[in-house]
């Protein structure tokens, strides 16, 4: 099954919907149990699933570090706080699932989580471009659209406020990793200035792009069967735009015939919908196939590329009331190189991509789940949860 065809099982339709996935391994007071366990892990990545692994493996008194090739944590939960009086998400931006998915991540009932979001009204007006210009109630287009937006925050917010502080000291920054020798009792992990670490376990929560590009070795080589799953999977491509108007003359979603296919997808949104803000700014998110238009171009003749493209639906209305735009293509983002699995991808490759090896080495992150949902935050961090469970 793909997660398109899940989504369909579903009953849901449209872009950057809900998925509601049942995981067996989570306990229904979401907690992790420890067992004794006293080796030391070693996590290559401080994205969500780095950030998810170290945070449970905190609370199990487990020694661990996540070594990070960039500079800070967060991945693509990276978000600019310059742009508008709130913040911008450079990558993941929705809560796809329900509230109780923050719970789980924080796992600990002690902990009262603060951060709001909120939902779209059905009455919310969606357009619809193929030559021709139309609109509709979300609720008709859509059906059961559950997605939330952070209300004055973030995905990295939350991280920041909640998971963060346990595991600060654990950080090593700056240091890509090239190669992973588990061949003797302990896992050897090495830079690329040569310098090694050790330690019993280690876990790879690098986007897997980065693994298809061989940037890491591994000895002795990984299966067949998870070379080959890597090698196949189709990972597409990422840009996200934001341009602030001084109107506001788009939907809440603008959609195209293209808008979701099985190479990809693209459409625009308001990005200060349920912001405490007056700012009237668009979002341009696409993926795969459809990112390419926008990514083969400089940034000036991208800006003037959308401002036409919405200028021929809004009567001109993009140019005349333009303010600026700020634009992140993660092809282009060092250590990351991509967006995400594919959403036509087996989910036999995806479940591949998760088993560990030898009981040494393990595999989390939003392409390396146990279920038929993938390319998502909530799924990145239940990917650390079966981790963890499975080291403990």
């Amino acid at each position: 099954m793909t997660r398109k065809e899940f989504i369909k099982v579903c009953g849901i339709l449209g872009v950057s919907l809900p998925f509601q996935t049942v995981i067996a391994s989570c306990n229904n007071d979401n907690t992790v149990t420890p067992s004794g366990f006293s080796d030391s892990v070693l996590i290559i990545g401080a994205g969500v699933a780095g950030m998810s692994t170290g945070y449970l493996l905190a609370q199990n008194g487990i020694d661990f570090k996540i070594i990070e090739a960039s500079a800070t944590y967060g991945g693509r939960v990276k978000h600019n706080t310059t742009f508008a009086d709130f913040p911008i998400p450079l990558g993941a931006e929705w809560l796809h699932v329900d509230r109780s998915d923050l719970d789980a991540i924080v796992n600990d009932t002690s902990i009262q989580i603060v951060t709001q979001t909120q939902g779209y009204n059905g009455s919310d007006v969606i357009g619809y471009y193929d030559g021709t210009y139309s609109l509709s109630p979300l609720a008709k287009e859509f059906g059961n659209f559950e997605d939330q937006k952070f209300i004055n925050s973030s995905w990295l917010d939350f991280f920041e406020t909640y998971i963060v502080p346990s595991i600060q000291s654990n950080f090593i920054f700056n240091t890509p990793i090239t190669s992973i020798n588990y061949e003797g009792d302990k896992v050897v992990v090495n830079n690329n200035n040569g310098a090694s670490y050790e330690a019993d376990k280690v876990v790879v929560t690098v986007p897997l792009k980065i693994l298809q590009m061989d940037t890491i070795t591994f000895t002795p080589a990984l299966s067949d069967s998870k070379q080959k799953a890597i090698q196949d999977a189709t990972v597409w491509g990422g840009i996200k735009v934001f341009i602030e108007f001084t109107e506001k003359f788009y939907p809440v979603y603008l959609t195209f015939p293209d808008t979701e296919t099985n190479e990809g997808q693209r459409l625009y949104y308001d990005a200060s919908y349920a912001q405490n803000s007056s700012r009237n700014i668009i979002g341009l998110f696409a993926v795969g196939e459809q990112a390419k238009q926008y990514q083969s171009l400089s940034e000036e003749v991208l800006r003037d590329f959308i401002l036409n493209e919405l200028d021929t639906i809004f009567e001109g209305k993009a140019s005349s009331n333009y303010i600026n735009h700020i634009v992140q293509n993660w092809d282009d983002e060092p250590y990351i190189s991509a967006a995400y699995l594919a959403d036509n991808t087996s989910s036999r490759i995806s479940r591949i991509l998760s088993a560990s090896v030898q009981d040494k080495i393990y595999f989390a992150g939003d392409a390396y789940t146990q279920e038929n949902d993938w390319g998502a935050v909530h799924n990145a961090a239940r990917s650390a949860r079966d981790v963890v469970e499975e080291i403990v």
